[in-house]
This record gives structure tokens, sequence and C-alpha cells, in this order.
């Protein structure tokens, strides 16, 4: 009998020290306890089932008005946000080019998606700072790589309402022209490319004295030796300005000049300016 007494008298001190080490550890315990949870697996039936956990103050939202979004400029403790093509991203963890008086500190809270482009970094006007519909087509592949990089190194966090999104988060028409554009620039990108490799790219150097030489030789372009030399046109994509150097084979250059422009659309060929149709150097200036 006094045995069983003794025994119950034991289990109780263990009750009451567990109760004061719980009541003195209480924090460590519980992170400890939430460390853990956050990595349990819980195994039922075969299948494993992993066990996530959300913070209760985690801003979920997807969709931003231009005030919101305002104020994550990085103050006061708030996160960096920044918004492209009214595509929202968290760019915290790049502060070194985001915070105040950084390089990039000028995108924060708003979309200037024109800048990315222009590089005026001076004056933000909000009617004028993401309406990429009047950009050349080489621009807006340019943003649409700009769009890339930001999807790959950081978080993408919603939509901002405006030109792009609705309060919906629906696209809006200006956001299926700037597609429509987009798709016609990589189109024309795909046959400036499919005929850069037919017709190589000229040699380029430039001099105070005779302004920008363009030849060719058998190797130009892409290095790869081949059997004919050829000679200097003016390569156009479609609605774009500037134009690049390409040697054309002799045996197209009639065809070619007749045409102004290759079997492909828009991708346009013209001579140089005062620059015989049969020499193998042009001299230009901008």
């Amino acid at each position: 009998m006094f045995g069983f007494v003794k025994y119950l008298f034991k289990l109780q001190f263990l009750f009451i020290l567990a109760a004061v080490l719980a009541g003195l550890y209480r924090t460590e315990i519980k992170q400890f306890a939430n460390r853990h949870a956050a990595n349990y697996v819980d195994k039922a039936d075969g299948e494993t089932v992993s066990l996530q956990f959300k913070a209760a103050n985690e801003n979920t939202a997807t969709v931003l008005t231009s005030a919101e979004l305002s104020k994550y400029n990085g103050e006061d403790g708030q996160p960096i946000y920044l918004a492209l093509l009214g595509s929202v991203f968290d760019v915290t963890r790049g502060i070194k080019h985001y915070g105040t008086g950084c390089s990039y500190n000028f995108f924060v809270g708003r979309d200037a998606s024109v800048a990315f482009i222009s590089g005026e970094f001076e004056e933000y006007d909000p009617q004028t700072a993401d309406d990429v519909l009047t950009l050349k087509p080489n621009d807006l592949l340019g943003l649409a790589n700009w769009r890339d990089f930001y999807e790959k190194e950081y978080i993408y966090k919603g939509k901002l309402i405006g030109r792009f999104y609705d309060e919906q988060g629906e696209p809006t028409t200006y956001y299926h022209k700037y597609l429509a554009l987009l798709e016609q620039a990589q189109i024309a990108k795909a046959e400036v490319d499919e005929l850069r490799s037919k017709y190589p790219g000229c040699n380029i150097e430039w001099s105070e004295a005779k302004g920008t030489r363009v030849w060719c030789t058998n190797t130009s372009g892409d290095g790869k030796e081949r059997a004919w030399t050829g000679f200097p046109r003016k390569l156009y994509s479609r609605g774009n300005k500037n134009f690049n150097c390409a040697c054309v084979p002799e045996s197209e250059l009639d065809q070619i000049d007749a045409e102004g422009q290759a079997a492909h659309g828009d991708v346009m060929f013209k001579t140089y300016d005062n620059c015989s149709s049969r020499a193998k150097e042009c001299f230009y200036r901008v």
C-alpha cells in the first residue's frame, strides 16, 4: 500500500515539474513546435500529405489599385513592389537596387513600363508612364523580356487595376491590343532571324573620318566559312526605322533589288545610299 502511495506522489511531482517548465519555457516550446510543424509530414493510407501554414497577416490580395501599390515603397518596414505591364512583383530582396536613393527606385510603387525602354527617370506622368502601344516593335519585345526577368527573379504578387487589368483582374481591351502588337513584333523578329541565317550579317567598323563602314567576307556574320562572299544590303523588320546589314549572294541581288523585299512579307532589303549595287563595301553616316 505504501509503495502505491509513493508511486502516486512521484507521478504528481512529475506533472507539477512539467507544468512549471512549460510556464518558464513557453516561448521556446512554441517556437520549437512551429518550426517542426512546418516540416511535418503526415502519412495516411500510404499517401504523403504535407502540412503548410500561412501567416495570419499575409497579404493575399491579387488585385491592387494604384493607391494601394504606392504604399509598397520600402518605407516604414513595407515591402517593395513595382508593376510592369500591369503585373505586380515583390522586389524587396533587390533593395540595393530598388531602395530609397538607389538606381531603380523610380519604378517602386507604380507602373512605369515605358521608362524601362526610354530610360527617362526624371519625371513620372501616370497618364503616359504605362502607355506602351506607342512603342516600336523591338521595344515591345524588350518589355516582354523584362517581364520574363521579373517572373524568374522576383515574386509575382498580382495585378494592377488600370490599363491592363480591370477591377476583377480581367485583361482589358488595351491589354489585348498590346498582345496583338507583341505577336506581330515576334513574327517580324522570327522573319528577320530566319533571313539572317540565310543572309549573314556584315562586318562593321566606324571611323570619324569615313563614318560607318560595312563589308562582306566569306566568314562575316556567324563566322562560318561559306562558298560566297556577298554584297551589303540594309535589312529592315516591320515598323522599325533601324536596320541591320546583311550580306546577299550575287545570284539573288537582281531579284531583291527589283522587289525591294524578300519573300517573307514585311522584311525589307534596301541598297545603301551613294553605294554601287555591286560594291562589296559601303559607307554611311547616321
